[in-house]
């Protein structure tokens, strides 16, 4: 009876042994990565390149890749370091989007908030020939410079809504109202602001007056 209960332990023995064996260091150790950014709300300046601050990566036993939970033309993440990078073709806007960490174990997501808001000088002509340039402040507001010989100035405010880029604006020393409603094309080299002017404000369809075309580089 004793010989019986050795034997039977010294099978166990074995038996626990060999599947000790079979278990790798990886199996044992990997678990989901951390990854922790230092700031998650980010503003970016339009229609220049910028990037955020390194996170800080535990890969926990595997290393990994590190991807965005959408595509958004103009943002990227570098998929080794984390670092957000965006470049000239992001449009304005604000965006909410994930950063995700993968390893064999498992995923971990962080969240962020990117403000792109218009800002710039667009510089063209209206009517086909007279000067026109518009400076559009991140705050909403506008400042308008028309016919190049001792410009006439004005002021007024912006909005942009489904890519409809819409302005009201004032003439300082006349008081004579106007609007502009267009559409922006964006590229890596340059952004071009199209559409009509109008008389008073609104854009209202019944008081378009001629065309204008403006370029920010």
């Amino acid at each position: 009876m004793k010989f019986y209960h050795t034997k039977t332990l010294t099978i166990l023995l074995v038996t626990l042994f060999f599947i000790s064996c079979g278990l790798t260091d990886d199996d044992e150790a990997v678990s989901s990565p951390s990854l922790t950014y230092p700031v998650t709300n980010l503003s970016a300046i339009f229609f220049e390149e910028g990037n955020s601050q390194p996170p800080t990566i535990t890969w926990n036993g595997n290393q990994g890749t590190i991807s965005l939970s959408s595509s958004i033309e103009g943002l990227s993440v570098n998929s080794s370091t984390g670092v957000l990078n965006w470049d000239k073709q992001l449009n304005p806007g604000d965006y909410t989007f994930d950063v995700i960490a993968t390893n064999s174990a498992g995923q971990t997501s962080v969240s962020f908030n990117l403000s792109n808001p218009l800002q710039g000088t667009f510089t063209g002509t209206f009517s086909g020939s007279s000067f026109f340039e518009l400076e559009f402040n991140s705050d909403g507001t506008l400042v308008v410079r028309a016919n190049a010989d001792n410009p006439d100035l004005g002021s007024g405010t912006w909005e942009l809504a489904n890519d409809i880029l819409t302005a009201d604006y004032t003439y300082d020393d006349t008081g004579n109202e106007y609007s502009i409603s267009g559409l922006l094309e964006q590229s890596s080299t340059q952004v071009i602001y199209t559409g009509n002017w109008y008389y008073g404000h609104g854009a209202e369809e019944a008081n378009e007056a001629d065309v204008f075309e403006v370029i920010m580089e």
